[in-house]
C-alpha cells in the first residue's frame, strides 16, 4: 500500500512538471480543464489494461460490519472516516503553520508577489501535486474495498465527482473544497436513498445530482460558495 501511495505521489508530481507547468495561463480554469484531459487519458489506459476484470485489493477488515442498534456500517467505512478526518486535520495544520503551507497560500494569493519574496513557485506546485497524488491513492484504496467488489474500469468515474466539489466550494478555497465534497456526498447519498420516490426524475439521478447542484450554485455565486470574487474594471 505504501508503495502504491508513493507511486501515485510520483505520478502527480510528473503531471505537474511535464504538463501543467507548460500550460501557464492567467485563468484558474485552464489547469482544471487540462487535468480533466489527463483524467480521460488515464481512464482510457486503465480501461484498456483492466478490461472487464475486477481486481480485489484486499484489506485487513474484510467484510466485517459494525452494528449500532438498527444501523449497520462496514468497518472499512468507519476506518475511512477516521483516516479522512486525521488527514484533513493534518493537512489544515500544515497548510496553516508550516513554511510549505505559508508558501502555498502566498502563491495562491499572488504568485508574482510570492516569487519576488523568494517563494519557489515550481517547487511549491510540485509538492502540492505530489501530496494530491498521495491523497488520491489513499482515497482509491478505500473506494475499492468492501462493500465494493474491487477495482474496475468504472472506479475512475468517481474522480469526476471531485470536479463539482471543487467548483461548488470555490477553486481558490481549501475550506470550500471540503464543504463542496460534503455537499456532493450528501446530495448523491440522499438522491440514491430516495430513488424510488424520485422515479419521475429518471434513473441514475444520484449520479447527475452533484452536477445539477453545481449548476444551481454557479448561477447564484459564479465564484463558488467560498471562492474569492475577482474584481473587474469596467
Amino acid at each position: 500500500m505504501a508503495a502504491g501511495i508513493a507511486a501515485a505521489a510520483l505520478v502527480g508530481a510528473l503531471v505537474e512538471f511535464l504538463i501543467l507547468r507548460r500550460a501557464r495561463a492567467g485563468s484558474r480554469g485552464v489547469p482544471a480543464i487540462v487535468t480533466i484531459g489527463v483524467d480521460i487519458l488515464l481512464t482510457t489506459e486503465l480501461t484498456r489494461q483492466i478490461g472487464t476484470e475486477v481486481l480485489a485489493l484486499g484489506d485487513p477488515w474484510g467484510d466485517r460490519v459494525l452494528r449500532l442498534g438498527p444501523i449497520t456500517v462496514a468497518e472499512t467505512r468507519v476506518v475511512a472516516l477516521v483516516v479522512a478526518a486525521a488527514l484533513i486535520v493534518a493537512f489544515l495544520l500544515a497548510f496553516r503553520f508550516t513554511g510549505w503551507g505559508v508558501a502555498m497560500r502566498a502563491t495562491a494569493e499572488d504568485a508574482e508577489t510570492a516569487a519576488l519574496m523568494g517563494v519557489r513557485l515550481g517547487r511549491v506546485s510540485l509538492g502540492a501535486w505530489a501530496v494530491a497524488g498521495a491523497l488520491a491513492a489513499v482515497a482509491a484504496v478505500f473506494l475499492c474495498v468492501f462493500p465494493t467488489p474491487g477495482l474496475d474500469r468504472g472506479t475512475a468515474a468517481v474522480a469526476m465527482k471531485a470536479f463539482p466539489a471543487a467548483i461548488l466550494g470555490g477553486l481558490d478555497s481549501t475550506t470550500g473544497a471540503l464543504a463542496g465534497g460534503l455537499i456532493v456526498g450528501v446530495t448523491e447519498t440522499l438522491m440514491n436513498g430516495y430513488q424510488s420516490e424520485l422515479a419521475f426524475l429518471g434513473r441514475g439521478i444520484g449520479d447527475a445530482a452533484p452536477f445539477l447542484v453545481m449548476i444551481v450554485i454557479l448561477l447564484l455565486r459564479p465564484s463558488g460558495l467560498f471562492g474569492t470574487k475577482e474584481p473587474a474594471r469596467v
